[in-house]
């Protein structure tokens, strides 16, 4: 009876909660644990891959080893998805293990891309963006990230100063849109601008877009004209935390020698010059003691070998990279710290480069809805050397290298020879000072630059309600910098002042900051997607720099350490200047059933930059896309997997002139008024307050195409970019008291065609094949000039005896036009009538060439005639090269075998000339005692008629023409990399998750028909009127790279 009663008075709560608890327990006794693990193509395991029960809020993320937990149901579909990789789902049918190989997917549409101020995915792109994979560029070493990236993306050229450690590049993306001003693109990294992207670690790099049409650059309006380089820096992840370790050494050798005269070929010469020349080279007879001279004709000189100048001052080095990591976090706090150091030996004597960088930065969720991130920047970087194209004109250091003699006669041994600072030979007769010693040279100069950076970045993002988020961010950046030059006793410069030592320091700082605020909201009604941004940007800049010199050092220990010690102070300069720029923006995208995308922006800048009539400007963009392969007549056709038109409109402009172009300068002068000086102040710069932004619009047309599940990836793109409103200088009447002012007056167009192609060739289990191929199409033309002008001119300044323009630009034409002579072969016997008397008369229907400074006869240099008078003049002059390509490009193959990487990337250049300055100097010396290149032997003589090379003396001092502006096309091996990662069951047995050991090559080899040292080449990088010039540059290096990545 008591059971029955307890039965009965549980009641009807009682039997629901029982009820509820049976149900409960029988669920959860059909769920399971699973465990698993997840790899990537190499079976590496994949750390921070995302597994989901798919329609539950259930999820795991992947730990140090790849493995991961959780618990599920039968029946149920794990979607296992990592960045990069294609997303993969299984059904769980009750096993207690599941191994998921991941696929790489590098053209996922889901891939998240980084744009302006924000995200989105690569499918709901309507503008041309390029993304570049960090795999792509693993390994390479250069001192900036820029030097990997030549040949990787379609639209972008990067060309190299030279090979000078710590050199920078010059980027173009989309041809050259300006005349006198900046061409570098826009670098926006983790969301601000910095000047350059050379202090970023290599290794920090977590993701690099490039938006290269003007409706994806718009965002950021006056500053986007030349493109936008963005960048993201590694950020932590959740899970256990993880130490990585990348660390390599790089053996360098220079990688080709020019050929010159070798001391036969070399005495030989002199002895044409000036036969008095002959008596330091050989003599007959003993000297005092009765010992033969060495040299006792020219014969006794073949086979020897002398002084190669050339492995004197290059020497094979070694350097070194280094980089630490650590990352880790939870859902509330994500925490990522990095240390790296970066030593360059450089090939050349006394030159080289070394970068540290440290960043600490970390992600707290501080509420629910409000998220803070930080970041704390250092960087340092010291380049040791000037290189050898630092010294202008005839002290060009690879000038002095070619044209050094190879021998110094019988006078002295080789030792004294190396020993003597100054020719010995021209410092004893005084005929010259200008032949130094390049080793003792390179050793005697201190040229060295420190810059160091800090910076810090904040942001705020607070999501008020779900789809409305408020983000603000800031960042301040300082970079101070100090540049020490130091002429020690040995080198020309202290020789001239007197056997005196001198130097000069000069110290700099640049201060930015920045603030933006925007407002998000995205919402998603049935088919129709929303997405609207409102924002508002600060930018602040300034700069400033002091300089001091001193001359008379009484001695060269302490250099630059005490500038007080030059007794006699020769120069003190300061300057300062800001800007500041103040910005409001608006972006929104639609997106209707993933089929139909809508983008429009619109941004106005104002700049302190110019004057109140002009301080503010907009820039408006509009684009759309059609997702073809998303309409309902595409279902049936399974191969396409991908297929998007796209086309865009957009406006930018270019700000980066001189500050104060719109104010009246004045400059001052100091006059002796009795026994005072007085400095009075001289009208220097007439205002323009007419003064506006370049502004470049771009009319953008691309294809976006996926076959075969996506195997196969084609994005192809049309574009027309046309900037007006170029500064220039215009010329203004005399009475006005200046020669000229700058204005907005010129007009250019760069249209083009870009293809990419990437495909997984194979793909199987244990084998990967894939391939990136690029190419580019640009052609560029001048537009416009002022009114009534039709070409203007510009000198590259190699040399300051080169005092003609080389350089033209002309209306109707491309930009990087090379202006002199044309080639036109060498006067022959066969050209002249000799005249009774003997005397040589040129015959009727040849061309006088009149630039010829003494009798015209066999042997010297001929010219085209291009104006049909009979005679050159200087109206004879006219374009004779042209230094923009027609096409250029890279293609990268990737291959995979379990635990092997393999990879190997050409990049070609075609249809551009260079201007061989160095050729010029080193063939058609000034100076009598000079050696020369090796094809001087060829030169025409008596008894060697050739029509290529002119007689010793046939050269016309001083003339840039056609016989050296050469093809500099080129094919470059630029990177081959082979790796192989342990299993992962040999490195736990250390307590590491990860070990690849590696090799690289970079430039193993160039195809080219350029004579120098190598067709990569822009000395004059920073005047966008003079491309394609080698001066002197920096030979590049061969590298050969051993290093290991590790993961604890």
């Amino acid at each position: 009876m008591q059971y029955i009663y307890s039965i009965k008075s549980i009641g009807k709560r009682g039997w629901f909660t029982l009820l509820a608890l049976i149900l409960v327990i029988g669920l959860y006794a059909q769920e399971a644990s699973v465990k698993g693990v997840v790899l990537d193509e190499t079976d590496t395991p994949l750390i921070g891959a995302t597994i989901q029960v798919k329609g539950t809020s259930t999820g795991a993320i992947t730990d140090i080893d790849g493995n991961f937990t959780l618990k599920t149901k039968k029946g149920n579909t794990l979607a296992i998805s990592y960045i990069g990789y294609k997303t993969q789902e299984i059904k769980y049918t009750g096993q207690s293990s599941i191994n998921i190989k991941m696929v790489p997917d590098n053209q996922s549409l889901e891939e998240v891309v980084v744009v302006g101020y924000g995200a989105m995915k690569r499918s709901d792109l309507t503008g041309s963006v390029s993304s570049v994979s960090m795999k792509d560029i693993e390994g390479f070493q250069s001192s900036s990230i820029a030097g990997a990236l030549g040949g990787q993306v379609a639209g972008v050229q990067i060309t190299s100063t030279d090979g000078t450690p710590g050199a920078g590049f010059s980027i173009n993306i989309r041809g050259v849109g300006t005349l006198t001003g900046d061409s570098s693109p826009l670098y926006i990294v983790d969301g601000f601008e910095v000047e350059s992207i050379d202090h970023i670690a290599n290794s920090d790099i977590e993701s690099m877009e490039i938006l290269k049409d003007a409706s994806s650059s718009a965002i950021y309006g006056a500053r986007a004209a030349n493109g936008v380089v963005l960048i993201s820096t590694k950020s932590g992840k959740v899970g256990r935390p993880i130490v990585s370790y990348n660390g390599s050494a790089s053996y360098r050798n220079i990688s080709k020698k020019l050929d010159v005269l070798s001391p036969y070929e070399f005495v030989k010469l002199q002895g044409e010059v000036n036969e008095q020349y002959l008596g330091t080279y050989y003599k007959e007879g003993m000297d005092e003691e009765g010992n033969p001279y060495r040299y006792q004709s020219l014969n006794d000189y073949i086979g020897d070998k002398g002084v190669d100048w050339q492995d004197q001052t290059f020497n094979s080095t070694w350097s070194q990279d280094h980089n630490f990591s650590v990352t880790g976090g939870n859902n509330d706090t994500k925490y990522t710290a990095s240390f790296s150091r970066y030593i360059e030996n450089g090939i050349f004597k006394n030159s080289g480069f070394d970068k540290t960088t440290a960043k600490v930065r970390f992600n707290q969720k501080i509420t629910k809805n409000i998220t803070l991130d930080a970041t704390i920047n250092y960087a340092q970087t010291n380049r040791k050397g000037s290189g050898t194209s630092a010294d202008a004109g005839r002290f060009n250091m690879l000038a002095q290298i070619l044209s050094a003699r190879p021998t110094p006669g019988w006078k002295m041994t080789i030792e004294e020879f190396l020993d003597a600072a100054i020719d010995p030979e021209m410092l004893e007769t005084g005929e010259s000072l200008a032949q130094v010693n390049p080793v003792k040279q390179a050793e005697s100069v201190t040229n060295d630059k420190r810059s160091e950076l800090w910076s810090g970045n904040a942001s705020l993002t607070w999501q008020i309600i779900k789809g409305l988020t408020f983000k603000t961010a800031g960042t301040y950046n300082t970079t101070n910098n100090r540049t020490d030059v130091f002429y020690k006793n040995g080198s020309k410069e202290a020789y001239r002042n007197g056997e005196s030592p001198y130097g000069r320091t000069q110290m700099g700082r640049d201060v930015r900051w920045t603030n933006y605020n925007n407002l998000t909201w995205k919402q998603k009604i049935k088919k129709h997607q929303y997405d609207v941004m409102l924002g508002h940007e600060v930018a602040y800049r300034s700069t400033e720099y002091l300089l001091g010199e001193a001359m008379d050092f009484p001695f060269d220990n302490l250099g630059n350490n005490n500038l007080g010690l030059g007794s006699t102070p020769s120069k003190v300069e300061s300057n300062y200047s800001d800007k500041m720029l103040l910005s409001f923006f608006a972006r929104g995208n639609y997106n209707y059933d993933n089929r139909y995308l809508l983008t429009a922006t619109i941004r106005a800048d104002g700049s302190t930059v110019f004057s109140n009539k002009n301080k503010w400007g907009y820039f408006p963009s509009f684009s759309a896309a059609w997702r073809v392969s998303e309409e309902a007549f595409m279902k049936d056709v399974r191969w396409i997997s991908n297929l998007k038109v796209r086309l865009g409109w957009g406006t930018v402009g270019n700000d980066r002139i001189s500050n104060y172009l719109s104010m009246d300068l004045y400059s001052s002068n100091k006059y002796g008024v009795g026994n005072n000086t007085v400095t009075v102040l001289t009208p220097k710069q007439l205002k323009n307050s007419n003064l506006k932004w370049e502004g470049s619009t771009t009319t953008n047309f691309g294809i976006d195409l996926g076959l075969f599940d996506n195997r196969l990836n084609v994005i192809a793109d049309f574009f027309v970019k046309n900037t007006k409103d170029l500064l220039l200088e215009q010329s203004l009447a005399h009475v006005t008291g200046f020669g000229s002012q700058m204005q907005n007056i010129g007009k250019i167009q760069n249209k083009g065609i870009e293809l990419s192609l990437n495909s997984t060739n194979i793909q199987t289990k244990d084998f990967t094949w894939q391939t990136n191929f690029n190419i580019s199409f640009i052609k560029n033309t001048l537009k416009g000039l002022a009114s009534g002008v039709e070409s203007m001119y510009a000198r590259s300044g190699f040399d300051s005896n080169f005092t003609a323009y080389d350089y033209i630009a002309t209306v109707g034409q491309s930009l990087g036009l090379i202006y002199g002579y044309e080639f036109d072969g060498i006067y022959q016997s066969s050209d002249f009538n000799r005249t009774p008397s003997g005397q040589l008369v040129l015959k009727e229907g040849v061309t006088n060439n009149a630039r010829y400074n003494g009798t015209l006869q066999p042997g010297v240099v001929k010219y085209k005639d291009q104006d049909g008078d009979g005679v050159i003049t200087t109206n004879d002059r006219t374009v004779i090269g042209n230094a923009m390509p027609k096409w250029y490009g890279g293609i990268t193959n990737t291959l995979n075998f379990k635990g092997i990487d393999f990879g190997f990337m050409f990049q070609f250049n075609y249809g551009n000339n260079i201007y061989n300055a160095t050729r010029i100097y080193a063939t058609q010396s000034r100076s009598g005692r000079r050696n020369m290149l090796a094809e001087v032997a060829d030169r025409w003589s008596p008894t060697n008629a050739s029509n290529k090379v002119p007689a010793y003396n046939g050269y016309i001092t001083n003339d840039v023409y056609s016989r050296f502006v050469e093809d500099g096309s080129f094919l470059r091996l630029k990177n081959l990399t082979l790796g192989y990662t342990l299993p992962h069951k040999w490195v736990r047995k250390f307590h590491a998750s990860k070990l690849r050991i590696y090799g690289t090559a970079q430039n193993l080899f160039c195809v080219t028909k350029y004579s120098g040292y190598d067709p990569e080449v822009n000395s004059a990088s920073n005047n966008p009127m003079t491309p394609g010039l080698d001066w002197g540059a920096y030979p590049k290096s061969r590298v050969f790279t051993f290093g290991i990545d590790l993961q604890f």
